[in-house]
């Protein structure tokens, strides 16, 4: 007979290493299967926002930008880290006005995903966004070099099929509002 998937008491918890980003901490849970105290890595993340912004003749804003972890550039939603004190849709609109130098109305969340629930304990939220417009010169962090891409709104499910998008985070947004527009909603 199966028994019933339960959760594991948390017994300790410490931080193995700080970074700006993350941290990497060390959990001990007991398992509810066998009573032992076991060790897991876990990466304590910030919560994160893209938004898929839409000009009024139906461009979507993605970006260019290098990342280093592929040692590649990636095409992507403009995006980042939902900063203390911040709502998602609030890091959502400036992440939007600094990476792209636009501003949008009607910001409406679109899904909220666990980017990798067996290591990190954040979320990544999506937001549409309707009418963007240039609102001023792009203000990006020190460690960002952007490029703009307007991409026509009917393009975005085939740039995921075809490998150009293939940051599993923006694909998955970009799909999710695929279906959300098959779907009528």
């Amino acid at each position: 007979m199966t028994r019933p998937v339960t959760e594991w008491p948390l017994v300790k918890e410490e931080t193995a290493l700080g970074t700006p980003v993350f941290e990497v901490r060390r959990h001990w849970f007991t398992s509810p299967k066998d009573g032992r105290d076991k060790p897991f890595t876990v990466l304590k993340c910030p919560d994160w926002v893209q938004v898929l912004a839409m000009t009024p003749d139906r461009r979507a804003l993605l970006v260019r930008q290098f990342r280093h972890g592929t040692r590649r550039v990636s095409l992507e939603l403009p995006g980042g880290v939902v900063e203390p004190g911040q709502t998602p849709e609030e890091a959502a609109r400036r992440e939007l006005r600094e990476e792209t130098g636009y501003a949008a109305d009607n910001f409406r969340p679109l899904a909220a995903f666990r980017p990798n629930p067996a290591i990190q304990n954040n979320t990544a939220y999506v937001f549409t966004a309707e009418n963007a417009r240039l609102a001023g010169p792009t203000e990006f962090d020190e460690n960002e070099d952007l490029d703009l891409v307007l991409v026509p709104a009917g393009e975005l499910g085939r740039l995921v099929l075809d490998g150009a998008v293939d940051h599993v985070i923006m694909a998955a947004s970009i799909l999710f509002h695929c279906f959300h527009c098959l779907a009528g909603r």
